[in-house]
């Protein structure tokens, strides 16, 4: 089957690699049907998560069943399913303890065997282990680009809005609009935040942004009198950075009140400074990790009742042959894309 391969850091290349089997009588073979590239794909063409090199990219997908293994019951061939970005057994300590994303049999698609060796979504087909417990069957209404963005940008956005404390009455700031941040602007506006700041240099992701929930949107890179303004006087309750640099840290602890809570999702590319005093002044509750897995079925219900939909998220779509171009195209500033579709 074809297949986007990191050959070596900074080049994609679409190779025949030998295709998924049945390896555990809990797993499943799905054709996909989408997928997409995600700012921690970037991250590992760069070499920026540790330089591997040899896999299969991808972790994101919505797919249709073809084959599945001896134990699996609640599936079935032909059925239509998105699974999350990282598989999870759901019976290890770490998974008996509500931490998931650190499952000790686990690890993220497409990302290396530094990361669990799973195989990677930017491919024809794709094994998914612990089917039963790991996948959610896709309502007929919903589309595939709908269900896609719930696969890993509002999971993991959802999860920073819930960490940072979106709820109704509460103001939210989230620094960066590319698709984590726009996700954690919309999820946030699902749970009722009140008021809700996008901070982002690009207009066009801006506006998107007010779109997806937003009450107001910045482009200033020092927004202090913005957020104080649009606040009054006030400041935020919670923040979400979701960029992975200095300057946007440091902004979203500034925006807080005293007792705020700061969710970080950004992947920084190279380590910053934290400033404890003024953190340990405020009071501030500081977060920062990997998008919740378990939060997938609850988000298909809110998808399926039309309280969320990610599908405006996708702004470009290509066949996998078009992949290694795109990936070109996405290292470098001022692309123009906010999240491509992928038909494999």
């Amino acid at each position: 089957m074809k297949a986007a391969v990191l050959e070596e850091i900074g080049r994609v290349a679409i190779r025949e690699v030998d295709e998924p089997q049945i390896e555990s009588e809990g797993d499943v073979i799905v054709d996909v049907l989408a997928t997409s590239v995600c700012g921690s794909d970037l991250h590992l063409v760069l070499g920026h998560m540790g330089g591997e090199s040899g896999f299969v990219l991808g972790h994101e997908y919505v797919g249709r069943i073809r084959e599945v293994g001896s134990a699996v019951r609640e599936f079935s061939v032909g059925d239509r399913v998105v699974g999350p970005p990282a598989a999870w057994c759901g019976t290890c300590e770490r998974c008996r303890a509500d931490d998931p994303a650190h499952c000790m049999r686990g690890g993220i698609l497409g990302s290396g065997r530094a990361f669990g060796g799973y195989g990677g979504t930017q491919a024809e087909r794709l094994r998914v282990p612990y089917a039963d417990r790991d996948l959610v069957r896709v309502p007929d209404h919903v589309s595939d680009a709908s269900a896609l963005g719930i696969a890993d940008a509002l999971m993991t956005g959802a999860t920073g809005a819930r960490q940072a404390g979106a709820a109704a009455g509460r103001s939210l700031a989230v620094f960066g609009c590319g698709p984590i941040g726009l996700m954690a602007i919309h999820a946030a506006a699902a749970h009722g935040a009140s008021r809700i700041i996008a901070v982002d240099p690009v207009e066009e992701r801006r506006e998107l942004a007010l779109k997806f929930g937003a009450s107001h949107a910045t482009g200033d890179t020092a927004p202090r009198s913005f957020i104080a303004e649009a606040t009054n006087g006030r400041g935020v309750d919670g923040a979400v950075e979701a960029v992975g640099m200095q300057a946007t840290f440091d902004a979203a602890l500034d925006s807080l009140v005293p007792n705020g809570r700061l969710a970080v999702l950004g992947i920084a590319a190279e380590s910053f400074e934290f400033a404890a005093g003024p953190a340990l002044l405020k009071t501030v509750r500081l977060w920062t990790g990997l998008g919740d897995l378990r939060l997938q079925n609850a988000l298909m219900v809110l998808l399926s009742e039309g309280r969320v939909d990610p599908a405006p998220l996708f702004d470009t779509e290509l066949s996998l042959d078009e992949l290694p171009s795109l990936y070109e195209r996405l290292l470098h500033p001022g692309h123009g894309i906010v999240k491509a579709l992928i038909r494999p």
